[in-house]
């Protein structure tokens, strides 16, 4: 079985490679874009767990609840973001060439909602992979809001806020149930929810 890769949802196209480096040591995580934590989502508390700064233009945030932990997480919350004239279609258009290119190893399925009032846009993605050993499938449920926002610190740019929930081995057919029965929630909840104020320290 091939190992499934860490999604982790870029919207620059030098950048779409999906990174497998957990961040994780001893040092503290750095909050590059000064989000007052933590980050409550449908009665859950996200505390920031990992933060990178890869290049001049591109932030990322990883935010897991309580107990929870990389790298098989159950439900993550990733403010991603970039500093440039890209659009929130541009962004989207990003994504997708990348999800598509993912479709060769994996099952993929999406759905893009646009919101023309606010000129946001989710896409809505279920993937997944399912192994020899039942044990070493996993699926999960991504929801990428793209916004174009400008920082408190005065940089425009397009932000990322996502929602992704994992599902592993024999809890993988509950998730798709709950799922169900559940997303047009959290598509709802994940469109109305506060994008955090950025502030970037120069």
């Amino acid at each position: 079985m091939k190992t499934m890769i860490r999604l982790i949802p870029l919207v620059v196209a030098s950048l779409l490679a999906s990174v497998q480096g957990f961040g994780q040591n001893n040092k503290p995580v750095v909050n590059y874009l000064g989000i007052p934590g933590p980050i409550a989502f449908q009665k859950k508390s996200y505390q920031l767990i990992w933060a990178s700064h890869p290049d001049a233009s591109l932030y990322k945030q990883e935010y897991l609840v309580a107990g929870d932990g990389f790298p098989n997480y159950k439900s993550m919350i990733t403010i991603d973001f970039v500093i440039a004239a890209a659009s929130v279609d541009d962004a989207v258009r990003t994504k997708l060439r990348e999800l598509e290119q993912l479709k060769k190893t994996l099952d993929v399925n999406y759905e893009v909602i646009a919101n023309a009032a606010t000129g946001e846009k989710i896409i809505d993605c279920l993937l997944g992979q399912t192994a020899a050993d039942d044990a070493k499938s996993i699926y999960e449920h991504d929801l990428y809001r793209f916004k174009a926002v400008t920082a408190k610190s005065g940089q425009k740019g397009v932000v990322l806020y996502a929602l992704s929930n994992r599902a592993y081995g024999k809890d993988i057919q509950p998730f798709l149930a709950r799922l169900k029965a559940e997303r047009k929630t959290l598509v709802a909840d994940v469109a109305k929810a506060a994008i955090p104020e950025i502030t970037i320290k120069k």
